[in-house]
């Protein structure tokens, strides 16, 4: 069909020029209508431009990806699922379990990213040590309870069994001891609260939407690697609509996995520093409960002690002095006629 007249001399007109390109080439059906209302040139857009507005439609295109798939996962029940879960769904299900199976032997072509491999490995590590180690503070805050609490119960028992033969004595060690699990041990729980336990497990929540992002992003990987297959293997006649499926499920795959290795390592960098805030944390109240057992344990020893103070003593020393005393007393239970010559 033969160009109208006024449509040959636009495009004469845009080749001829030599700063028209094809990025900024005025559409024809534009000229024709600027040229018969009157209407000024259109603004061309600079390279620069056409640069920057290419990379913020990307942006665009992976934010609206990742809150899409973010809703998807918060919002959808399994019920929802299940009920949205149709041929086609069914069909994408088990092409990427047939793409997983033949890729994991060899039997077809797999995409692999090292750099979101290194990103997702050092992820899942610190996910997992961030869950162990707030499983193991509460273990042991638990296994400090049952220290001081079997404490009081042997205080007690003491009270019971020497209260007519050092009243004071007992009534100081049960008093002491009472205080150390009632106020100290409570000091230490709430700190490890709230300085270690409520920020890592703040933490590990805000890790499952990137953790199903990825999972996300594997899927969308098979789709991709599926169609790639489907289009290499299609006829002619039907390759236009496989390269169409191919260039949406790259396009789908390159947004999640661009946006996951942005912002993946500032997440993992983060996510180091608030650690090491709580670590120090868990030192710093392990050394004051610690604190307030020495001065617990020195109190009740400067009771029942000589002047001499025990920590001026070497471990030998403490271990000589005992059995000197211990083996005083035993030899006056040997002397009875009833009780062993020994105790062995």
């Amino acid at each position: 069909m033969a160009l109208k007249k006024c449509t040959r001399f636009i495009l004469v007109q845009n080749i001829s020029n030599p700063n028209v390109t094809d990025d900024n080439m005025e559409p024809y059906h534009i000229t024709i209508f600027r040229r018969s209302t009157s209407i000024p040139l259109l603004p061309r857009l600079s390279s620069a431009n056409l640069i920057k507005r290419e990379q913020q439609r990307k942006f665009f295109d992976c934010s609206y990806l990742v809150s899409k798939y973010q809703r998807r996962e918060k919002d959808e029940a399994l019920t929802n699922k299940l009920y949205k879960l149709n041929m086609h769904t069914m069909r994408k299900k088990s092409a990427r379990i047939s793409m997983r199976l033949s890729s994991a032997f060899g039997l077809s072509a797999h995409t692999i990213d090292e750099r979101f491999n290194f990103e997702e490995q050092r992820f899942r590590a610190i996910d997992k040590f961030l869950r162990l180690f707030v499983r193991n503070a509460y273990i042991c805050m638990e296994a400090l309870k049952e220290t001081f609490v079997t404490e009081v119960n042997v205080a007690e028992d003491f009270q019971e069994l020497l209260s007519d033969k050092m009243p004071d004595l007992v009534q100081q060690f049960v008093r002491s001891k009472r205080l150390l699990l009632e106020n100290a041990f409570t000091e230490f729980c709430t700190h490890m609260e709230s300085c270690v336990a409520n920020p890592i497990n703040t933490l590990i929540k805000l890790f499952v939407l990137p953790s199903n992002l990825i999972s996300k992003r594997h899927d969308k990987l098979l789709d991709y690697d599926s169609a790639q297959s489907a289009y290499e293997k299609v006829k002619d006649q039907q390759s236009r609509q496989a390269k169409q499926v191919l260039d949406l499920a790259k396009k789908t795959y390159e947004a999640l996995n661009s946006q996951l290795l942005e912002e993946l390592p500032i997440l993992y960098e983060h996510s180091c520093e608030i650690l090491a805030i709580c670590l120090k944390a868990f030192i710093t109240g392990h050394l004051r409960l610690i604190q307030h057992m020495r001065i617990n344990i020195q109190y009740i020893l400067n009771q029942t002690t000589s002047p001499t103070v025990p920590g001026q003593l070497s471990w030998l020393q403490i271990v000589e002095r005992f059995t000197s005393k211990n083996s005083s007393v035993a030899e006056q239970l040997f002397q009875l006629t009833i009780t062993a010559k020994n105790f062995s």
